[in-house]
């Protein structure tokens, strides 16, 4: 935490993306794989309102932390 807490004094920009996987959908809720930051998968429910795109099984998406703010990104992560 204090590394972060350095990265924002010195004004630079820290990025993180945490992968996801659509395993299922039913009705409005879809049911995610998502890998974190330490690489260990998790499992979720996840509105599908919530994705800013039409999603199906087996989609790829990630979160995008910056600055504070968290989205939801539809697709790979840029490299």
């Amino acid at each position: 935490m204090n590394i972060i807490k350095n990265m924002i004094s010195m004004h630079l920009l820290a990025v993180f993306f945490i992968l996801g996987t659509v395993d299922q959908i039913e009705g409005e809720i879809a049911s995610v794989e998502i890998v974190g930051l330490e690489h260990h998968p998790s499992q979720s429910s996840i509105h599908i309102s919530f994705f800013p795109c039409e999603i199906k099984e087996g989609d790829v998406f990630y979160y995008y932390l910056i600055d504070g703010v968290t989205e939801i990104r539809c697709g790979e992560p840029p490299e």
